[in-house]
């Protein structure tokens, strides 16, 4: 497979993880706020239980970590060599 064909699967895959991460985790933030005065982990928000919003959202999110890694290997090269782009043309800088 080229190089290219694996950094946009791998952009893709960041991209559909993404989005459940951030969504599960705005509605853990906004509509099912930790503690207890609520009814605890038992409380519901569409038919789903506190509980299980963290396991997808955990799930996600830990997707999108290990995706994210992965864009980075790819793109390590890039990140290697940038500090060589900041530096003025022409001059050596010390220190």
């Amino acid at each position: 497979m080229k190089r290219i064909t694996v950094n946009a699967l791998v952009d893709i895959g960041c991209l559909i993880t993404f989005i459940p991460s951030l969504i599960t985790g705005m509605v853990l933030y906004f509509f099912l706020p930790s503690g207890e005065g609520r009814g605890g982990s038992w409380v519901t928000c569409m038919g789903i239980t506190r509980h299980d919003w963290i396991l997808y959202h955990d799930i996600a999110s830990f997707a999108f970590a290990a995706l994210l890694i992965i864009h980075l290997l790819l793109h390590w090269k890039f990140f290697r060599n940038i500090s060589k782009s900041l530096k003025p043309e022409g001059k050596e800088q010390d220190g």
